[in-house]
């Protein structure tokens, strides 16, 4: 049986958002403030497979040889002036993951299985090597691409078709009669073929749009038995939510983005999560 072992890096590196064909007006519309010049600590997460009998020992050193082919590309560089692959691209998180995914396996001869290119707390891009070929026969990447965003909601969970005594044994505390909150943390991923000229599955903008009106506006600062539909008829149990969540947003993301994930954690400790069959 194979292994996986996951290894996370970390750099510090400078990017903008700037194509020099459209206007500064243009730029700012798709990329807002992403068009200024920034920076970001990056987390870089690489999982390796092991053959059967293969000693996980033998890693270290591809470890610190990935860490060293990582350093010496990006850390503390501007990529847009510094790293001849992105010249020509944007250093969205998206095209960071596939040029890691394809540099490590080819540079390094490394069994690389998938990278995940951390920007920040609330995005993240993933590759592991999957494609889709266009309508001109070129081979592009499926890139999953995830968005982080957090409500504060209160719910109690209780279902008004049993009784007091019922929801009290089924639910325990959580039934108490005037409820209790959470601050939630949601991720969404999308999955699909970035723009070729982007370097995005989906614009962050129009991702953070929809879902602030599918989603976030109905849940945060609310008392959901109350004022969000159906969990005056059913328990707003983060199951229910998370269910409550797909059926929003699934519609919306039936095109290239498609909707791929969704994780809803509750505490620190627990999270729910449905993800597409493929």
């Amino acid at each position: 049986m194979r292994q996986r072992v996951a290894y996370r890096f970390a750099f510090e590196a400078s990017h903008f958002y700037r194509l020099s064909h459209l206007s500064d007006e243009e730029n700012a519309r798709l990329f807002g403030r992403a068009t200024r010049h920034h920076g970001h600590n990056y987390q870089v997460e690489v999982v390796y497979t092991l053959e059967p009998g293969s000693a996980s020992a033998s890693l270290e050193p591809l470890a610190h040889a990935t860490r060293q082919r990582i350093d010496a590309q990006f850390d503390h560089r501007c990529i847009n002036m510094e790293h001849p692959a992105f010249r020509e691209q944007l250093p969205t998180t998206e095209n960071l993951a596939v040029y890691l995914w394809r540099d490590l396996r080819e540079g390094l001869h490394a069994p690389v299985e998938s990278v995940s290119v951390h920007e920040s707390d609330t995005l993240a891009s993933t590759y592991a090597g999957e494609q889709a070929t266009d309508a001109t026969g070129v081979a592009r990447p499926i890139v999953s691409m995830t968005r982080v965003y957090t409500f504060s909601a209160a719910h109690r969970l209780y279902n008004p078709q049993l009784s007091d005594e019922e929801n009290r044994a089924l639910y325990g505390k959580c039934a108490n009669p005037y409820g209790h909150g959470h601050d939630y943390r949601l991720e969404i991923t999308v999955r699909g073929v970035p723009d070729p000229i982007t370097g995005m599955v989906m614009n962050l903008t129009e991702l953070d749009a929809l879902t602030h009106a599918e989603a976030l506006c109905h849940l945060d600062h609310k008392y959901l038995n109350e004022e969000t539909p159906p969990f005056d008829q059913i328990p707003p149990t983060s199951e229910n939510l998370v269910a409550f969540l797909v059926e929003r947003l699934s519609p919306h993301l039936q095109g290239n983005a498609r909707l791929y994930r969704v994780r809803l954690w509750e505490t620190p400790r627990s999270y729910f999560e449905w993800t597409a069959n493929d």
